[in-house]
Formats: C-alpha cells, structure tokens, sequence
C-alpha cells in the first residue's frame, strides 16, 4: 500500500522555512500574551487589533499590513500548538518538493489570499458589527498547504484521526467541504474564520494549478525555443518507435 504511515517517519524533518515560521509564530504569541497582560495599548488599542486583520481598520484607515502580520498572530495557546503541528507535519515536506524560497512565497501567498478573501466575505454579508473583530492565525496559509499536499501526493493514505486511511486528495476535498457548509451556516458565536480557509485552499491550489499543473503549449507561456524542442522531440520520438516496430527491437523514446 502506498501510505503515508508507511512512507514517513512519524515525526517529519523539521526544514528551515517550516521552523523559522513556527519560531517567529511562537515569538510573537508570547510578546502578544505579555503586552495584554500588562495592558499594553498603542493609541487605545491592543497588538491583536494592530497587527491581527480588522476589516473596519482596513477600510476606514488603510492598514494593509494586516493582511501579512494577522497569519502570525494565534490567541489561544491550543490554536497555536495545532496550527504549528499541521504546519510542521505537511509544511515540511511542501517545503522540499518546491524549494525553501518558493516555499516561503507560497506560505505567504496563501496567507495573504485567505485573508483577501475573507476580507471580502465579511464586508459583503457579514454583520457590521463582526467587521470591528481582528482575525488572527496562520489557518488559512496552512490550508494552503493542505492543498498542496493533497495535490502533489494526492495518492498517499495517512490514518484519519490514526484510525481511518484515507487518500490525501479525498481528506483535503473534505475538509473543503467541511469548511463551506460550517461557514455558510456560521453564527455570531462562531469564532473560526471559515472562509479565510477556503481563501487559502483555492488560491494555493489555482497557484499551484498555473505554474505545475497547466498542460505545456502554445500561449502557455512556454517559450518558442521550449515548444521548438518539443514538437522536435516528438518528431524523432515517432521516427524511432516506427523503425523499431518494423525490426522488432531497439529501445523506445517517451
């Protein structure tokens, strides 16, 4: 079988990127825990407010760089030791299939696009009120990532809740699914940001979709030289596999 539990260790090399993220994550949350303690405020207002995503804030003043500061800010001790677990768990991986600097592209480009998207959500059908409150945590960069995974070893089976093997792809699609019908029937008490989720999800994966997946071709973005060399290669490819089949031996060019 071809599985995860089989593949893998049980605790993953913890790469360079992967652990940078998760000292800077972890920094950050203790600075925070310390400055509320101690009633730390910057103009009447806490560094969740400041530096998590506040959509009004946003609106109303601009404050842009909330939509990179918010991925590595966590409020809850238990919201940070499992985002950094699943980060370090798949990330690590993620990060050696496609190299540390354009892993760390990624891992932001799906942060950032999470929280965009849920940006977007909120102004357009949430309660004004729910707009005052800062969206803080690295969910929707990590479910980037979970659609990476699911998309480069979409084959691999890992045990669900180290109970059910399932393949990756199908967990990853679930927990789309999961995330769309919890945050479609959200109430005010819901605290996630179901959709900053799914904004990481699709990103990362149209991302990935355009830059490894595209069929190659004309208007593709391959080069005149590349689309030369192919159409060359498949030419002399079809020359030999014909006169190998006519004498019935020789190798075969794919």
């Amino acid at each position: 079988m071809n599985s995860r539990y089989d593949q893998l260790s049980p605790v993953p090399p913890l790469t360079l990127v992967t652990r940078n993220i998760i000292v800077t994550c972890v920094a950050v949350y203790f600075i925070d825990f310390v400055a509320t303690h101690l009633g730390f405020q910057f103009h009447d207002l806490y560094l969740k407010e400041i530096f998590g995503l506040v959509p009004a804030l946003v609106k109303e003043k601009g404050w842009a760089w909330q939509f990179v500061t918010y991925i590595f800010m966590h409020g809850h001790p238990l919201h940070l030791l499992l985002n950094m677990l699943i980060l370090w768990y798949f990330g690590s991986e993620i990060e050696a299939k496609l190299g540390r600097k354009q892993f760390l592209f990624y891992f932001l480009m799906c942060g950032i696009g999470a929280g965009l998207f849920n940006y977007g959500v909120n102004l357009l059908f949430s309660d004004v009120s729910r707009l005052s409150h800062p969206i803080i945590g690295a969910s929707g960069a990590i479910y980037g990532i979970l659609a990476a995974y699911g998309i480069f070893f979409g084959e691999r089976y890992f045990l669900v809740f180290f109970v059910f093997p399932m393949k990756a792809k199908y967990f990853v699609l679930v927990m789309a699914l999961v995330e769309l019908i919890t945050g479609v029937e959200a109430t005010a008490q819901d605290n996630v940001a179901h959709f900053a989720h799914l904004g990481g999800m699709f990103v990362g994966a149209v991302y990935l979709y355009l830059k490894y997946l595209r069929p190659k071709g004309p208007g593709s973005g391959q080069s005149k030289k590349d689309q030369d060399r192919e159409k060359l290669k498949r030419q002399f490819t079809l020359i030999v596999n014909e006169n190998n089949s006519e004498e019935g031996k020789g190798p075969y060019w794919n």
